[in-house]
């Protein structure tokens, strides 16, 4: 039996803008993509009896209707493959919080099967796309790019150095919630953010449309984005539509920071990373 071990890396959005309402029930955006270094690992083993899929994690995962299950199933239809694997997922990146850990895993699968049966990674953007609009960031080469569209076309964009405070609040958000909710009533142009100066140095800053609704519905963020700016933080932002809001740190990994908001900060999780270069 062959294995591959592999990293399946969080993302924040640096932005993201909310464009205008799709016949599919989808939205189209404008988001700038950055891979962070905080990691959930999985292991694909080939050549097995039977197909198993195990996640080793602090809540419950339903086996049958994740994105990794999917994602194998899609690959297997596509490519013929007769053999079973074997995939065991260790989860660190918290759910619903808006670190794409669940198409970082879907994507990261992809990318493993790919190796394992000699399959180009080409050919599995159509699977990526069908998954989810975030999965086919997951899959491609880039470390920052621009997402368009549901977020599934990508450009690659200045991957500018940074380290991230992030604080994870404890709760969830939910995707189609927050988008229902977003109050949308035309259709808008984006604002453009130029490759030559970091996303929050622009005039404009860290543009997120789901920020205020955040900051409306749960007052606790007037709280976090303080503490953050308190600490040395240069910019604030929310990582897609939540619950992670971040701080930007630029000189140095913000270790003092992270242990003023653990002290202030009992229930949190407090998570420390950097950009992927």
């Amino acid at each position: 039996m062959k294995s591959v071990l592999l990293l399946s890396p969080a993302k924040i959005n640096l932005t993201l803008q909310v464009l205008s309402k799709r016949e599919d029930g989808y939205h189209n955006i404008y988001t700038i993509f950055q891979k962070i270094d905080l990691f959930d690992e999985i292991k694909i083993t080939r050549g097995c009896r039977i197909f198993t899929l195990d996640f080793i994690s602090p809540e419950k995962v339903d086996l049958e209707e994740n994105l990794v299950y999917r994602a194998y199933k899609k690959f297997k239809e596509k490519f013929g493959i007769a053999e079973e694997v074997a995939i065991k997922v260790r989860k660190y990146i918290p759910a619903g919080a808006g670190l794409g850990g669940g198409s970082s895993n879907a994507g990261t699968v992809l990318r493993g099967l790919a190796y394992l049966y000699g399959i180009p990674l080409k050919e599995l953007y159509d699977i990526a796309s069908q998954l989810g609009a975030d999965v086919p960031f997951f899959l491609s080469p880039y470390n920052c790019a621009i997402g368009e569209g549901i977020g599934d076309r990508l450009t690659p964009f200045t991957n500018f150095s940074a380290w991230y405070l992030l604080i994870f609040p404890g709760f969830k958000i939910n995707t189609k919630w927050a988008y229902e909710n977003l109050g949308l009533t035309k259709s808008k142009n984006p604002v453009y953010y130029s490759e030559q100066i970091p996303p929050w140095h622009t005039e404009q800053g860290l543009i997120n449309d789901f920020k205020d609704f955040l900051f409306k519905n749960f007052k606790i963020y007037e709280k976090y984005e303080k503490l953050l700016k308190d600490a040395g933080a240069v910019e604030v932002g929310i990582s897609g539509t939540g619950s992670v809001i971040f701080g930007i740190f630029e000189d140095n990994p913000p270790f003092f920071a992270y242990q003023v908001l653990r002290e202030v900060l009992q229930d949190e999780k407090i998570f420390i990373a950097k950009n992927l270069e």
